[in-house]
């Protein structure tokens, strides 16, 4: 069951990581979130942590590289900064931050990560996080929006920090990785969107993600969003021969055999999707979100802020009106 939503969760904490497994919409939503709160008036930094392609023009600036841009600024006020972190850039900030000079720290950065990766699973997450825990810290944004990996990755990446504090016990690792750990499970730091399609395997995944992150980690969760929803139409219950008599039509056979399939494959997604939907509400108690479906070739800026609508709950999803979609019929990546 969906629940209220009156946008409050967006700005509930200074990061938000919106994860979901592959294909299911988790990177338009986190676009759609971050100018959702530039529309408010934030200056909001978008971190696309595997630099999926397409988003820094989505967001309405060029392609998302290491270097910070500005995608667009909004007549409230607010901006939207977009940038990726790599872990070589982050591990060089890191000696930096240790007092490494210069020369040392460029020759340490650029031949030292690989191997002292190889070696420490977890560790490129590690530093990627660690660059986020201190623009946070140093307020760099009202908010920062961070695009994680996959579902399938996303616990992992979220769980290195804790990792490395079990293995690591001292030193500026374990330093690093508890001041990570804290950040992620302070509430009013850090928060958690997950996204799903209302469908068996995305909704059991995403469940999963939710008590994997919420249980063991302790990261708050906002919202669940269910995304790429089918509308509820009423009309499809009623047989073809009976809407085509309450409208004083007659209908050839070959056009009842025509509609009937479409109202039968209508009426059978509509159940799924409820069902999942419900199953989602059973399992879990944050609150639903559930974004429509939008069949259009190629999403753009106007898509993203009637999502960035929805999502924040200023207006209602609408019979076929904003879903994060990328092809006809599919979800977005």
């Amino acid at each position: 069951m969906t629940d209220e939503n009156d946008g409050a969760w967006l700005t509930g904490a200074r990061v938000l990581v919106v994860a979901g497994k592959g294909g299911v919409g988790s990177s338009t939503v986190a676009a759609a979130a971050a100018v959702a709160a530039a529309r408010d008036g934030a200056d909001v930094l978008f971190v696309a942590v595997d630099g999926r392609p397409g988003m820094g023009e989505l967001l309405g600036g060029r392609r998302i590289t290491d270097r910070e841009q500005t995608a667009a600024r909004t007549s409230s006020g607010g901006r939207i900064r977009a940038r990726t972190i790599v872990a070589d850039q982050a591990f060089g900030d890191y000696l930096e931050m240790r007092g490494v000079g210069g020369l040392l720290r460029r020759a340490a950065s650029s031949a030292s990560l690989p191997m002292i990766a190889a070696a420490t699973p977890g560790l490129e997450h590690l530093l990627v996080l660690g660059k986020i825990k201190e623009l946070e810290r140093e307020r760099d944004a009202d908010l920062i929006v961070v695009d994680a990996p996959p579902a399938g990755h996303a616990a992992p990446f979220l769980r290195s920090a804790s990792g490395l504090s079990d293995v690591v016990r001292s030193g500026p690792i374990r330093e690093q990785a508890q001041e990570v750990t804290e950040m992620l499970a302070d509430a009013d730091r850090c928060r958690a969107l997950l996204v799903a399609l209302p469908e068996e395997t995305p909704i059991t995944e995403v469940i999963e993600l939710a008590d994997d992150l919420g249980g063991d980690l302790g990261i708050s969760l906002a919202p669940l969003v269910v995304n790429a929803c089918w509308p509820e139409r009423p009309g499809v219950e009623k047989t073809p021969a009976m809407a085509a008599r309450s409208h004083k039509l007659k209908l050839t056979d070959s056009a009842k055999d025509a509609l009937e399939s479409a109202a039968s494959f209508g009426r059978s997604r509509t159940v799924r999707q409820r069902e999942q939907i419900e199953r989602l509400g059973a399992a879990r108690r944050e609150p639903i979100i559930t974004l429509p479906r939008l069949i259009t070739p190629r999403i753009g800026p106007d898509h993203l802020d009637r999502l960035a609508e929805v999502l924040t709950g200023r207006a209602d999803p609408g019979p076929v009106d904003a879903a994060a979609t990328t092809g006809a019929g599919s979800a977005a990546r």
